[in-house]
């Protein structure tokens, strides 16, 4: 599973925290992702998808790039009409070594829509 913004949920410390009841993995993800300034236990999640998810992280739920997804109904950041331009994306593309990603999905959701259309 992705998150909007390209994160694979599979791969993060408090997906795997959680679905793996592992304490440690949620400190792990409080320290590499807010530097402390969360809990633990304010990392439990289950990832960003759905719109609706119970379980997600507290700072992942304030996270604006998932609420303009959600706002403009695409699955995915990379699905946007905006995505070129979006200065929300850009800033954590390359810190969050996701740039490869997105740029493929947005690739591969151009020739979609080329295919399609």
């Amino acid at each position: 599973m992705l998150g909007y913004c390209g994160v694979n949920c599979a791969e993060c410390p408090a997906f795997q925290g959680t679905t793996g009841s592992k304490i440690e993995l949620l400190e792990k993800a409080a320290q590499a992702f807010s530097n402390g300034a969360h809990s633990a236990q304010e990392w439990v999640c289950l990832g960003c998808t759905p719109a609706n998810q119970a379980f997600l992280a507290r700072p992942c739920a304030a996270c604006e790039m998932r609420t303009c997804a959600i706002a403009k109904g695409v699955q995915n950041c990379a699905a946007c009409a905006d995505y070129d331009s979006c200065q929300r994306i850009q800033k954590i593309l390359e810190p969050w070594g996701l740039a490869e990603r997105m740029g493929w999905l947005r690739e591969r959701f151009k020739a979609l829509q080329s295919s399609s259309g």
